[in-house]
């Protein structure tokens, strides 16, 4: 599997990221074109694409803050789900980082949510307590609630604190 970084939209994997992005994600937790080629040119932040021969396998979209590594999205081309990829490939993710990794899923609310849960424990993450909700990316929808999930352990509040400024400040600065 070979990792390759995305940095715009001129990219030959642009077009395979954006059409599993706009699938994989509802509107409002997705970026504009503008926004995403915003987002390119902040330094924090990366696009990292995963082929197989000349099969798109998914992505990771993530900021590289000081004291972590927030993943802002991560998908697997549906028909490839249950393979193995999204483990290998968040696992992988992770044990080239030596930050602490954070994202968020959706609330726990059916199967579906309860095996996503699933899979993150066993990629290593853990549940944090902290109410949170995330800011929509588009103007018209309201911010969404979100679990924290983080590796390593549980983060303390003033670290939570930290994410909140980040996401605000620098994730979300361009709505």
């Amino acid at each position: 599997m070979e990792l390759i970084n995305i940095d715009n939209i001129a990219h030959p994997l642009y077009d395979s990221f954006s059409k599993l992005y706009s699938t994989a994600f509802p509107i409002f937790e997705q970026r504009t074109e503008t926004q995403q080629t915003r987002a390119f040119s902040h330094p924090k932040y990366h696009l990292s694409g995963y082929k197989e021969e000349d099969i798109f396998i998914g992505f990771i979209s993530y900021w590289d803050f000081q004291e972590y590594i927030y993943i802002e999205h991560f998908a697997i081309d549906r028909q490839l789900r249950g393979s193995g990829y999204g483990s290998r490939i968040l696992k992988d993710f992770i044990s080239r980082k030596s930050k602490i990794v954070l994202l968020e899923i959706d609330p726990i609310t059916d199967d579906i949510s309860r095996s996503r849960l699933r899979f993150y424990r066993k990629c290593g993450f853990y549940e944090n307590p902290y109410p949170h909700i995330h800011p929509p990316y588009r103007e018209g929808y309201t911010g969404h609630k979100l679990i924290v999930l983080t590796t390593q352990h549980v983060i303390a509040s003033q670290e939570y604190a930290i994410f909140q400024k980040d996401l605000h400040e620098t994730v979300m600065s361009d709505r």
